[in-house]
This record gives C-alpha cells, sequence and structure tokens, in this order.
C-alpha cells in the first residue's frame, strides 16, 4: 500500500513538473523571439500589400528604313519605349538639328502613326521617364528641362488623341542615399520611390519643407501653392547642403496635386 501511495505521489509530481514547463514554453508574448517572429510576419505582410514601381525609360536604337522612310528628314537619334501603354514599344525620334541648334521630335506609335511633333534645343538638357500614375493606360512623363542656371521638374499627362501634354505637377526631387538626402540632378536620378497599394500607385512625398530655388526655373507655377518634394533614389556628385523636409508620407499623385493646388 505504501509503495502505491509513493509511486503515485512521484507521477503527480512529475505531471505538475511538465505541465509548468510546457506552460512556461508556450507563454513567450513578452520573449524577445516572439517579437522578431512578429516582426518578420509584419514584414511578410507588408511585401504583399504593397509592390514597388519603377520607371520605364527608353532605349536608343538604330534608325531603321521604315523609320526614315516614314520622317523623310535625316535623323540624329531613335529611342523606343512604349508610351501608349499598350505594351508594345513606340518611338521617339529626332532629326538632326538645323544652324540655330534646333530640331523636330516625332512621338510615334508602334503602329506608325505620329502621335506628336515638337521642337528640341541643343543649349540645354532635356530628360523624360514613363511611369503610369493613374487609371488610364498610357503613363505619365516626368518631364526634366533646362540649363546650368535651373531646371524644371515636372510630371506630364499624355493626351494621345490630340498629342498635346498637359503639366499636372511641378516638384522638387531629392535623392535619399546612405539615409541622408540630396538634390536629385537628373544625371544622378536612378528611380522614383513609388508602390503599388492596392489598385493605387504611391509617391513617397513630403508637402512640408523649406527647401528654396535661385535659379531661373519656374518658382511660383500658376496653379500650386507650393511645390512638393518627391523621392527618388540614386548617387548624388555633389552635396546639396542641409534640406528641411519633415514628414515623409505615401501619397497618390491626385492626392498631391489636390493638396498642393491654388
Amino acid at each position: 500500500m505504501k509503495q502505491k501511495i509513493t509511486l503515485l505521489l512521484i507521477l503527480t509530481t512529475v505531471l505538475i513538473s511538465c505541465k509548468d514547463t510546457s506552460n512556461q514554453e508556450t507563454k513567450p508574448e513578452n520573449s524577445t523571439e516572439q517579437k522578431v517572429k512578429n516582426t518578420a510576419s509584419e514584414v511578410t505582410d507588408l511585401s504583399k500589400n504593397f509592390t514597388a514601381v519603377y520607371f520605364l525609360k527608353s532605349q536608343k536604337i538604330p534608325a531603321s528604313n521604315k523609320l526614315r522612310e516614314y520622317i523623310k528628314q535625316k535623323m540624329d537619334s531613335v529611342e523606343t519605349v512604349d508610351f501608349t501603354g499598350d505594351k508594345i514599344p513606340d518611338y521617339i525620334c529626332r532629326t538632326e538639328i538645323d544652324s540655330l541648334g534646333i530640331g523636330d521630335e516625332y512621338w510615334i506609335s508602334s503602329e506608325y502613326k505620329t502621335i506628336k511633333k515638337t521642337k528640341y534645343y541643343t543649349d540645354g538638357f532635356y530628360y523624360h521617364w514613363f511611369i503610369n500614375l493613374d487609371s488610364d493606360p498610357e503613363p505619365e512623363i516626368f518631364d526634366v528641362t533646362g540649363d546650368e542656371d535651373g531646371a524644371d521638374y515636372t510630371i506630364q499627362d499624355q493626351n494621345l488623341a490630340t498629342g498635346k501634354d498637359k503639366t499636372l505637377l511641378y516638384f522638387n526631387p531629392v535623392i535619399i542615399e546612405n539615409q541622408k538626402k540630396y538634390w536629385g540632378y537628373p544625371w544622378d536620378t536612378k528611380n522614383i520611390m513609388a508602390r503599388k497599394n492596392g489598385t493605387k500607385i504611391e509617391l513617397f512625398c513630403s508637402l512640408n519643407h523649406k527647401i528654396i530655388r535661385d535659379g531661373n526655373e519656374e518658382n511660383d507655377p500658376k496653379y500650386q501653392k507650393q511645390m512638393p518634394v518627391l523621392f527618388f533614389t540614386g548617387h548624388h556628385t555633389q552635396d546639396s547642403g542641409f534640406m528641411d523636409i519633415k514628414d515623409e508620407k505615401w501619397l497618390s499623385l491626385s492626392e498631391i496635386t489636390k493638396q498642393t493646388k491654388r
């Protein structure tokens, strides 16, 4: 009888000890391990919800005989990029300049239809990249036009029917590199900081800054009360000094234009 009681006490003690150990192992809410797991889970969820969006940049190609026959002018360069949004490469062709340093620029669809014709000048610089920021198929244009005294950085909306572009936004470009901020010269810029949030494209931006520009660029856009900061990736080639920029956030283009318009 005594042996049975002793054996029962031993078994009870072992069971209680195992239960306590089990409770300790399944109760890690405040442990470092659980915090790491929670963080990893949150990052995974974010990667599912947000997708990075990048510039679509044109590529230089040789001028084909078909393009030469279509334009019937001596060509200086040809770039290919899908600027119509049909996933088929289109063409941007530049003719040779005249004695004043002016040439023609033809935007030609993949179906060999002239969408627009503009002038280009060799006394400054001109950069353009493409990214679709709204619900229509054709991408918007990030346009940089200027010279050594200053440049205008704008987002242009294309109208493929009329061949006319509309300026949606003037902005200040800022590169974030190694957690520091630098002025986003176009030759230093690699990509826009943009993401897809559900069906909406958002830009990393700031509407609270004290950047003052003193060049010959547009400083007082007609339809804007301020020029927001848009952030980019890239590698700076010269320091820009201290930039007082606050309240960085993700906003869609329509939200940015709504908050900055006069």
